[in-house]
């Protein structure tokens, strides 16, 4: 009898893992029709963007940034932490890519690309600034309380979970690995899930900044 029941939450535990891994695999069938449908090689585009709360978090200079700091901007946004063994690095390899990408096609403008911490206990300022500089000097690193990043992150769909620590104290961080486009009107326009290409997410980009010009009071 107890074996029995000590079986019946693993077999639970069991059937609810595959009903998440299904549906994560019919999500990815979704996004893969959406993207071959609008005609975008990365991209998926929202066709009713989803506006930003008001936020306030600091930049890497010790500067606030909200808002403010985003519209009449399109914004790069990724969503990790300095300590990341290998898939924030990667992913800031990949930005810098669309960086150099599209400073040769001097396109550029009204463009920026932002790293936001999801591990402020330790990603101060200054970290943030030694780590996002040494990737782009123009690159802005972004962190905030535990309760500032929760409250930009959610609406945006961003998950990110810490692990128990080791010892020593250190931790890891689960989190998402999307580059998350934000038009200048500060609203969640396209996500670019892994593995990231910066061409196909540059050229993608151009389109949709195009596409969207005139609704985002930008001239293009």
């Amino acid at each position: 009898m107890n074996e029995a029941k000590q079986t019946t939450p693993q077999i639970k535990k069991g059937l609810y893992l595959v009903v998440i891994l299904l549906l994560i695999i019919a999500a990815l069938l979704f996004v893969k029709d959406f993207r071959r449908s609008s005609g975008f090689k990365t991209a998926t585009v929202l066709d009713v963007p989803v506006p930003l709360p008001y936020f306030t978090l600091l930049d890497h200079n010790g500067n606030e940034f909200g808002r403010f700091s985003i519209v009449r901007k399109w914004t790069f946004a990724f969503f990790g932490y300095t300590n990341c063994p290998d898939i924030c690095p990667t992913a800031l390899v990949d930005m810098n890519g669309i960086y150099n990408i599209l400073t040769k096609r001097s396109e550029l403008d009204n463009t920026q690309f932002v790293f936001v911490s999801v591990d402020p206990h330790r990603d101060t300022a200054g970290r943030m600034k030694e780590y996002v500089t040494y990737f782009n000097k123009d690159f802005i690193g972004v962190t905030g309380s535990e309760e500032a990043i929760a409250a930009i992150s959610a609406p945006l769909g961003v998950a990110y979970s810490r692990r128990p620590a080791v010892a020593g104290g250190d931790y890891m961080i689960d989190h998402s690995a999307s580059f998350l486009l934000i038009d200048p009107l500060g609203r969640l326009r396209a996500i670019f899930i892994p593995p990231h290409s910066p061409e196909e997410i540059a050229e993608d980009f151009l389109r949709i900044r195009k596409k969207y010009a005139e609704e985002c009071c930008i001239i293009r």
